[in-house]
């Protein structure tokens, strides 16, 4: 039942409508809360400092005592086992940190630690001693997985990844000129505040034939990277599903899911820029894109490059060998329809529950703690990052060289990205286009038409954007800290609201989904994509629930008002702002259970001066109270989902491309890029 109320998780939620009664809760933040919002954020900061930045955090740290309190976690061996790695000697403080390294015991051990606390003061008093004895960065990424999941700390706000991480969003001669702000080299008029201009990677290394460069304000967009990072926050590949309560029915279709969307995406932006399609990578042949990566780390390390055009590197060649014998064994599960499970004696078959195949593939392919059986098919998105990334073997265990395909926060950056998530997204849709095409009777809603849809003129355009930078400076004190404002400064892709008008008439009082989808009409040569090419390049804009009545029904449908988007958050010195006057004087502040989502300003592709046609999808089908359901999701709070597969019903190919079906309607769409 649980995976029925949860199946369509990225494909099937809403944010509103124009005339159903479906909403995303707004919730109001009193004292009490405001009071731990204020507590929890304050944790994130300085981590590299901490008693310079939070001395009064110290003092509590130095009185609490795990030891002391061993019956105050829901499971007394979590807190013993830490104390022994932490006793016999953990990561230290000032090291690289790196999730799937072998230092994943002692993180699972951290994390829970905070994730079983049994109470809330607990749970806080543990993440402020934790703050100043163990490593920082394994720190934050255990303390911002706990927050999220943890039942008491739900909807509380985190610090925005590019605020509180600045060095894995902008280039290292940002950093190095914020450091020298801090340390008064720089004069400025206003003593308080300063801003630096700052550029992609393509503005310093530039190779002709290498175009990847015309793409950096995508694949480095800090909205995007932080997107990324939160969503896959919500099924980290270490967490076992049932230690740690997550929706284990849709977790393998969810990482098809978002990363099928994120390639439809980017290859819209591709084709904006004269682009073509994403090559292939081939591990025994040379890789064709590089990838430069001008970022240090915050322990001054450099990351690893990848020279364009070069030959794996030769100790990646055991993962090499592995991958290949990986990718053979999915290949020969999907089309024997046949899984190896940890009981050998028996298989799972593929093509009986069509939505139960997704999520084992999913499992399958990630290979995450839910895989059907890790040691046979091992991580093959694991094994991929592993020789993409370039990453060289450490000479210690202590001693970890992590590359931007290492970390979730700074994957999307490489241009290797996409064509390692391309060759693994081919393994899912091998599998779809092995399922039956979808009949007249799955896809038709009975006397419901709809009439014509009107959207109004697609504008994109650059804008200035300016985020603080201050967490990557090292500070003398904490009052210099809270007084110097620095600010990074850069242009990134915006859009101009528009609003869908939906024409729909219908012969009865009934209710409906409507699904939007953009997609590619014509390829980089200018000829027009047969759709049964072209169906996984289409990219899910929106879907929400109307309430029909019998005749015709006007809709509009704002794009701000999609369930994918969120729009730019405010700066943390306002949010703090807010958040104190609330604890000052009771009066509640505002906010969405949802945390992040899809950057709003990046939901259109850049287009051209003169206009770039793309083809719009509009499709509604019937509502089913019984197939639907509202579920409370971390990042995303609570929304309704229906029981469909993700990205229905463009999830796999269909005859009905054309206009015979009324209740489809097609759509050419010009998007214009205008400089402001």
């Amino acid at each position: 039942m649980e995976r029925q109320l949860i199946a369509a998780f990225l494909a099937a939620i809403i944010l509103n409508l124009q005339v159903a009664a479906y909403t995303e809760p707004i919730l109001q933040a009193d004292k009490d809360f405001a009071q731990k919002q204020k507590e929890l954020y304050h944790l994130f900061w300085h981590l590299d400092q901490p008693t310079i930045h939070s001395p009064e955090l110290y003092e509590i740290a130095k009185s609490w005592n795990i030891a002391d309190h061993i019956d105050d976690y829901t499971d007394k061996e979590v807190a013993n086992k830490f104390l022994g790695l932490w006793k016999n000697g953990m990561l230290p403080r000032g090291m690289l940190f790196h999730v799937y390294s072998n230092l994943q015991t002692q993180m699972i051990s951290l994390f829970d630690l905070l994730y079983f606390a049994k109470d809330y003061e607990t749970f806080y008093k543990t993440a402020v001693w934790a703050r100043f004895n163990v490593n920082e960065q394994m720190y934050q990424y255990c303390l911002f997985l706990a927050i999220l999941h943890r039942s008491d700390t739900k909807h509380i706000n985190l610090p925005y990844l590019y605020e509180l991480t600045p060095h894995y969003f902008f280039n290292d001669d940002v950093i190095f000129k914020a450091q020298r702000i801090q340390m008064g080299d720089v004069e400025n008029e206003n003593k308080n505040s300063y801003t630096i201009n700052a550029n992609y990677t393509g503005w310093y290394i530039t190779q002709k034939h290498d175009m990847e460069w015309k793409l950096n304000h995508f694949t480095e967009d800090i909205g995007m990277n932080t997107f990324y990072a939160y969503i896959t926050a919500i099924f980290p590949g270490w967490m076992e599903s049932e230690k740690y309560k997550l929706m284990k029915d849709v977790r393998g279709e969810s990482y098809y899911f978002l990363h099928k969307q994120i390639l439809a995406r980017y290859y819209m932006e591709r084709l904006s820029h004269d682009l073509g399609q994403v090559e292939y990578i081939d591990w025994d042949k040379p890789i064709v894109t590089g990838y430069y990566p001008s970022m240090i780390h915050p322990t001054g390390l450099p990351f690893p490059q990848r020279p364009s055009w070069s030959d794996v590197p030769l100790y990646k060649y055991k993962n090499v060998e592995r991958i290949n014998n990986i990718e053979s064994r999915i290949s020969i599960a999907i089309d024997s329809g046949k899984v190896m499970t940890q009981d050998k004696s028996n298989y799972y078959e593929f093509y009986k529950d069509y939505m139960k195949d997704m999520n084992y593939l999913g499992n399958m392919i990630q290979g995450n703690m839910d895989s059907s059986f890790l040691r046979f098919y091992d991580s093959l998105d694991g094994l991929s990052r592993n020789i993409l990334g370039y990453g060289q073997n450490p000479s210690s265990k202590y001693q970890g060289i992590l590359s931007v395909l290492d970390m979730s926060v700074t994957n999307m950056r490489d241009p290797g990205f996409y064509r390692m998530y391309k060759k693994i997204v081919d393994f899912f849709l091998k599998y779809k286009s092995n399922l039956p095409l979808y009949t007249q009777e799955e896809l038709e809603f009975p006397g419901v038409k709809i009439d014509s849809v009107v959207v109004d003129k697609l504008v994109t355009y650059f804008d200035i954007f300016e985020s603080i930078i201050n967490n990557g400076v090292a500070i003398r004190n904490e009052k210099e800290a809270k007084s110097v404002l620095i600010k990074a400064r850069q242009q990134r892709l915006n859009h101009k609201p528009y609003t869908y008008n939906i024409t729909i008439n219908s012969e009865k009082d009934t209710k409906g989904w409507i699904r939007i989808f953009l997609g590619p009409k014509y390829d980089v040569h200018g000829h027009e994509i047969d759709m049964i090419d072209n169906w996984m390049n289409f990219f899910e804009m929106d879907k929400w629930v109307v309430d029909l009545k019998s005749g015709t029904n006007e809709i509009k449908r704002s794009s701000h008002e999609s369930f994918y988007v969120t729009p730019d958050g405010i700066p943390t010195t306002e949010f703090l702002k807010k958040v104190q006057h609330t604890i000052d004087t009771g009066e509640g502040y505002k906010y969405s259970s949802q945390m992040y989502g899809f950057p709003d300003r990046m939901m259109l592709p850049k287009g051209k001066s003169e206009g770039m046609i793309f083809k719009l999808f509009v499709y509604i089908s019937p509502y089913n109270e019984y197939m639907s359901a509202d579920v409370d999701i971390p990042v995303y709070g609570k929304k309704h989902f229906e029981f469909k597969p993700m990205g229905f019903p463009m999830d796999r190919p269909m005859y009905y491309y054309d206009n015979t079906m009324p209740n489809m309607y097609w759509k050419d769409v010009p998007i214009f890029h205008k400089k402001v």
